[in-house]
């Protein structure tokens, strides 16, 4: 109790509170972006059958859904420090469009918060889909993943303050990764026709 009292205390008084609040402030964002990005590489490399077998993808959609709960966290912490210090309102948090300042990117942000704790919702529910037959449904849900990645990725870029070099780095190392995942889940060789599946049975 008394070094932990005693640790506050320095804390407070080399200003490392306010450090750390600043980067709060600032990287919360940045590293619930980078986590929801890792989620979505591990998510569709978890989806590869021709490279991975089936126990090396149950790792990868261990890793996909630990870091999607991760970046959630982080997108939580983004949020509340963004409203506690004045940046934004609930409401503007809460209903896309309703920033006095930036409505558009703001909006942007909000949409794709709701898209990603959908995502995260539905995918850690994906049993009760299969039960009732809307694996369709599913995928589509799951598939909106990208579609707010893409708006955070603006959003994260656009608004705001201006950014440091390492934050540019990581958007784009983000912003490399997922297409060239993409390129390569959605290659024809990964996605053979009915017909050569039916050749490769014979």
């Amino acid at each position: 109790m008394i070094v932990s009292a005693l640790a506050i205390v320095f804390a407070i008084s080399n200003q490392s509170l306010d450090r750390l609040w600043a980067f709060v402030e600032f990287g919360a964002g940045v590293f619930a972006l980078l986590l929801l990005t890792f989620s979505v590489l591990w998510g569709v490399a978890a989806a590869d059958r021709m490279l991975l077998d089936p126990n090396h993808r149950l790792i990868a959609q261990a890793i996909h859904r630990g870091s999607a709960v991760g970046g959630i966290g982080f997108l939580g912490l983004h949020i509340w420090s963004k409203v506690a210090l004045g940046s934004t309102t609930w409401q503007a948090a809460a209903i896309p469009g309703l920033d006095g300042a930036q409505p558009i990117l703001i909006g942007l942000g909000t949409v794709a918060g709701y898209l990603f704790v959908a995502v995260t919702v539905t995918g850690a529910v994906r049993g009760a889909f299969a039960r009732k037959g809307q694996s369709r449904l599913w995928r589509a849900l799951h598939m909106t993943a990208y579609l707010a990645w893409g708006a955070s990725l603006v959003h994260g870029l656009r608004a705001g303050r201006a950014v440091a070099d390492w934050v540019d780095w990581g958007y784009a190392v983000a912003l490399t990764g997922v297409t060239v995942v993409l390129m390569m889940r959605l290659a024809p060789s990964r996605n053979p026709s009915p017909a050569d599946k039916r050749k490769k049975e014979q």
